[in-house]
């Protein structure tokens, strides 16, 4: 089975529209690019009490979870109170996040040091390719939501992802989601480790379904691929990816 993996988009401007949230489409594309099975995305607003919840709960029911937003200087910046209060925890200050932010920028004031707090316990995830460190507490990956600082960030950390692949082939038909229906059924009661999909695209000359098949076992899908297209008449295929 694929590891599991859940994403937690934080901040009221999302929520609201007044910020477009492109941080949980990036990770969603890197993580199935590693083998890690993405099982849920969820949009809350900055409140600790709904932090402490979600967090709390997808630690408990995925095997990595990333946050997004919520960790800057200002008065709404309370992803890192929200993540302590869902383990009971303090946050505290971390040393070398202070000396860090020192470094940069003298004697801190209160906002400033608000940036090296960390729930009590967590650790510091670095290399050389980063500014400042990536704050790890248990299963949670606590990221900023910058999205030039998150995607700079989530490649720094994805050599720690080491899972089996997910491998992936597409059909591209000439023929309505409703024909194709039966076939695609037959497909996944016979291939249960093969994972189907069927997405109507519209205003398409050249097709009107891509399907695509995907599974961490490769004869079971290579299988699965040949006994689709044996399926589908050759003036309604458009074209198959392997």
């Amino acid at each position: 089975m694929a590891k599991t993996a859940g994403i937690i988009i934080i901040g009221d401007e999302i929520l609201s529209g007044k910020v477009q949230d492109g941080n949980a489409f990036f990770m969603a594309q890197e993580l199935w690019a590693h083998g890690i099975k993405l099982a849920r995305i969820s949009v809350i607003p900055d409140s600790v009490a709904d932090i402490a919840e979600e967090v709390r709960k997808f630690s408990e029911r995925f095997d990595y979870v990333f946050t997004s937003g919520g960790i800057g200087p200002t008065h709404d910046d309370i992803t890192i109170e929200g993540i302590s209060k869902a383990f009971d925890v303090k946050p505290v200050i971390d040393p070398t996040l202070k000396r860090i932010l020192e470094q940069r920028q003298g004697t801190l004031t209160p906002a400033q040091l608000r940036m090296a707090e960390v729930p009590e316990g967590s650790e510091l995830i670095d290399d050389d390719t980063l500014s400042f460190p990536l704050i790890k507490f248990r299963n949670v990956f606590i990221f900023p939501g910058i999205p030039q600082l998150l995607r700079k960030k989530f490649l720094a950390i994805e050599k720690m992802f080491q899972e089996p692949l997910i491998h992936l082939k597409k059909v591209y038909v000439k023929e309505s989601e409703s024909t194709m229906a039966p076939i695609l059924n037959e497909i996944v009661r016979r291939y249960e480790t093969v994972k189907i999909g069927s997405y109507p695209v519209m205003e398409n000359e050249n097709y009107s379904v891509m399907i695509t098949l995907e599974s961490l076992d490769t004869a079971s899908l290579s299988s699965a691929f040949v006994s689709l297209l044996e399926r589908i008449p050759k003036e309604k295929l458009f074209k198959a990816e392997e």
